[in-house]
């Protein structure tokens, strides 16, 4: 019986508690989303979404409620007369809701820290509860760009995007020939020896704690394109050939030697007799 009655109460209890989350999703509404911080831990979120500080009084005992942050008192809220008293600086972004959660709208990266609840209970004597809440707040990272430097021995690329905090990169590869990509991580790459006319493509992401996006990919085909092409010497040795040590593609000033096309024709002087 016993068995029968903790089968019945499991549901319910599980119905219950997927109810108070959709009645929570409903109060807070729009479309910047919602997340509730986890006292005693670190809770990631995105800017301009709202976060929910939990207050869970018991039952209709009359409470003092505080959050607050750097000192700053954000708000404090009297259930007996509901009643509540905001910051400046937070009064157009504070909400509370019924049963004394407060609800921070349009979070921004100034509001990452440590926030502190303060609950007194001014019914019974009863110690004072305190939480803590460690807010991080991150701006989702954009579309990253590939930035390609094309040197004479090497490719050096670089990866960055325009937002973001705390971004880390990756890079990876994707040979032609259809075999299994490479991950490599960091800002830059460099790449040795200079890749072949099928040469391979790469794709950079970036991604912070709450959010990731990928470039487009780049083939470093592009560089045998774009890289300049390197002046030869004024002097090419030919092998082989002692009529044609040397090809010239100037001409010396003062020289004896004079060139005619690619032929090379040498004056010879006689000393007369004494």
């Amino acid at each position: 019986m016993n068995n029968q009655n903790e089968r019945l109460k499991r549901p319910r209890l599980v119905s219950a508690v997927n109810m108070l989350l959709h009645i929570l999703v409903c109060q807070c509404g729009g479309t910047e989303g919602i997340t509730v911080a986890a006292a005693g831990s670190t809770t990631n979120v995105t800017v301009g979404q709202s976060v929910l500080f939990p207050v869970s009084p018991e039952g209709n005992q009359s409470v003092i409620i505080e959050l607050t942050f750097k000192s700053i008192i954000v708000v404090s809220w009297f259930s007996k007369y509901k009643k509540h008293e905001f910051h400046s600086l937070y009064e157009h972004r504070i909400d509370i809701q019924e049963g004394g959660s407060i609800r921070m709208n349009n979070v921004q990266l100034s509001d990452s820290g440590l926030y502190h609840i303060k609950t007194h209970d001014m019914s019974v004597l009863k110690p004072t509860k305190y939480s803590g809440f460690h807010l991080q707040v991150f701006e989702r990272v954009s579309k990253p760009n590939i930035t390609a430097e094309c040197r004479r021995n090497n490719i050096s690329l670089s990866c960055s995007s325009i937002r973001g905090n705390e971004v880390t990169y990756s890079w990876e590869t994707l040979p032609p020939d259809g075999n299994d990509s490479c991950l490599h991580l960091g800002q830059t790459m460099e790449i040795y020896p200079l890749p072949p006319s099928e040469s391979t493509t790469y794709t950079c992401t970036a991604k912070n704690p709450v959010s990731r996006a990928t470039s487009d990919p780049i083939d470093l085909g592009v560089c045998s394109i774009q890289q300049p092409r390197v002046q030869r010497s004024s002097i090419r040795r030919l092998p082989c050939c002692p009529a044609k040590q040397a090809e010239l593609t100037s001409l010396k000033l003062g020289s004896e030697s004079s060139f005619q096309g690619r032929q090379l024709q040498t004056r010879e002087y006689r000393v007369p007799p004494m």
